[in-house]
């Protein structure tokens, strides 16, 4: 039976026990390809890595990814009937897709390619690739309709074609001449790439299931802001004037899990998040370990530095800080407390008032888990005017109420200061 050989330029060593782990039961064989000061050690029988005696640097190519690929095909040795594809080390394939192909014996299998649900954010404008799927198809032999990971080539064809070094449309140039040649092409249409599937915020493992939780005491701001928010179609559950933070939060939460939501997002009714911020939060959530509970956009550090990247519209000030995101914090700010459902997470409903329970939200998740700030800006069009604000009676009591409940650990909030000692 023939084998189906992968070639990969591979240069990103956090995926690689991810690429392992997945490859390992599809019956492949894989070459990464690395410059000298790239090189990393695989253990695995089935992986057949391929150092190149030049350092990263040191390569001019315009695409250093086809310069290894040029390199594997001047100095491998590749079996005549053995399928060839090139596929990048952020890229994955549906399962089964290899075995089905095996059974195949056409000189070229051009398979379809899903490109993920949504457009990462942060991403240069070069890599913001349409979220469509490039189908299997004889019109879509050229540029910009197919890309390298769906072309399976017979070994006694791929040796003989270089990949152009000096151009980005590299691989409809390589599709485009296999189509002229007029060599062997079958088209599945069924059968799937995964593209970029190990790039953050792309893939359904980023794509949660969402719904909002507001306390409401003025419905005009809430249709003013909250709602001109960019939440797409998202639930947004609402309970008017509850008796406590705690309380209301809560029946948000009970409401939240009830309909299914992967994600609560408890939100102040004058939040404004422009477009593309859930694509963001999604983005920065799958880098949270799995014991996550609570994260927020804009808290404190855990010596107590304000962290986040935040406009309070009732100050001139902005938060920017330049923490490395996620950053584990103290407290979160209130305007916006995101819970992991699956966590259980509820507030104690001795916490009287209105205060202090993002606060809260961290010390209790810190019980069970860990809680984080994330890379979300977003903007709090706040009717308040802070200055001249003093901590009233009951604040004080709920911070000496947080103080004895939890003892030894840091109380702090952002709408005071409190020395790291």
């Amino acid at each position: 039976m023939k084998n189906i050989h992968l070639i990969t330029p591979f240069m990103r060593r956090i995926l690689k026990s991810t690429l392992i782990e997945a490859y390992r039961p599809m019956n492949i064989i894989w070459h990464p390809i690395m410059f000298q000061d790239e090189a990393t050690e695989f253990a695995e029988p089935w992986i057949f890595p391929l150092i190149i005696p030049v350092n990263s640097r040191d390569c001019t190519a315009l695409m250093p990814g086809n310069f290894k690929r040029n390199y594997f095909i001047k100095n491998a040795e590749i079996v005549d009937d053995d399928y060839y594809v090139t596929v990048d080390d952020d890229d994955m394939y549906d399962a089964g897709v290899f075995d089905k192909i095996k059974s195949m014996d056409d000189d070229i299998v051009v398979i379809s390619m899903k490109r993920g649900n949504f457009i990462p954010m942060g991403v240069p404008e070069i890599r913001k690739y349409p979220t469509t799927t490039l189908h299997a198809h004889p019109d879509n032999m050229q540029m910009g309709s197919i890309s390298a990971q769906q072309s399976f080539v017979k070994g006694k064809i791929f040796k003989q074609h270089l990949f152009n070094e000096e151009n980005h449309c590299w691989d409809g140039e390589m599709a485009m001449h296999h189509k002229e040649s007029g060599e062997q092409i079958k088209y599945e249409p069924e059968l799937y790439a995964l593209f970029n599937y190990y790039e953050p915020g792309r893939w359904d493992r980023g794509n949660h299931k969402i719904a909002f939780g507001c306390m409401v005491n003025d419905l005009k701001r809430l249709d003013m802001i909250l709602r001109n928010s960019a939440i797409g179609d998202f639930s947004c559950y609402t309970i008017m004037n509850p008796e406590s933070a705690a309380k209301g939060l809560n029946k948000l939460l009970d409401i939240i899990e009830s309909k299914g939501a992967e994600i609560g997002i408890l939100t102040h009714q004058d939040m404004y998040y422009r477009e593309g911020w859930l694509g963001q939060v999604q983005s920065q959530i799958i880098l949270l370990p799995d014991n996550w509970v609570i994260a927020g956009i804009v808290g404190k550090d855990s010596k107590g530095e304000l962290c986040g990247r935040f406009h309070d519209m009732s100050t001139p000030l902005w938060i920017v800080s330049e923490h490395t995101f996620p950053a584990q914090c103290s407290c979160v700010d209130e305007c916006t407390i995101i819970v992991n459902m699956k966590s259980g997470f509820r507030f104690d409903e001795a916490l009287e008032g209105f205060d202090l329970y993002g606060t809260y939200a961290v010390l209790r998740a810190k019980e069970t888990g860990t809680a984080w700030i994330i890379d979300a800006w977003a903007e709090h069009y706040c009717g308040r005017f802070h200055r001249g604000w003093e901590p009233d009676d009951r604040f004080k009591a709920t911070w000496k109420w947080l103080y004895n409940r939890f003892p030894g650990q840091r109380i702090d909030s952002t709408v005071i200061g409190a020395r790291e000692d």
